[in-house]
């Protein structure tokens, strides 16, 4: 069985106002689902791309998706991975910071920092929580599918 995930991306006449195209946003909608929200993309900041008064995005960049698919990807894949496990967890938090980069000559999302803290029970073993975070990672086929880098560092946490 093969899995297909559609998108449309498209600018609404709202999306089209600004003169400028970088400064320009689109809208992304699944089609089909009218239950999920469409929602806006932009160019960074760093591209020229549209800001705030205080100098920050005002919608999400294609930057900011990129690195949420590869952690939403280990989350889920976590979730999978912990339950045939049998291992309980009281909370999987992650922090990622995607790395931009030319060194190869490219631009492109040279690296992917995870920091990924996993709280357990005490019941529950630091040892085996490491197993079930590395066995996650090597089985995240997004992860899998990318040139960049992933790196993860894990911090267990046992609650007492």
């Amino acid at each position: 069985m093969v899995d297909a995930f559609k998108i449309e991306i498209f600018q609404t006449q709202e999306d089209k106002k600004a003169e400028n195209n970088k400064k320009r946003f689109s809208t992304i909608r699944v089609p089909d689902n009218s239950s999920l929200n469409e929602f806006r993309v932009q160019l960074p900041i760093s591209y020229e791309g549209p800001e705030n008064e205080h100098g920050l995005e005002i919608s999400h960049t294609p930057e900011h998706f990129f690195v949420l698919a590869i952690s939403s990807c280990f989350f889920t894949t976590f979730s999978v991975v912990s339950s045939n496990s049998n291992l309980e967890y009281l909370d999987l938090h992650i922090d990622a910071k995607g790395i931009m980069g030319a060194s190869t000559g490219v631009k492109m999302m040279e690296k992917i920092d995870q920091l990924i803290t996993l709280k357990i029970p005490s019941n529950m073993s630091e040892k085996k929580a490491l197993k079930v975070l590395e066995l996650t990672e090597k089985r995240c086929p997004l992860a899998n599918s990318v040139k960049s880098i992933v790196e993860n560092k894990y911090i267990v946490k046992t609650k007492k």
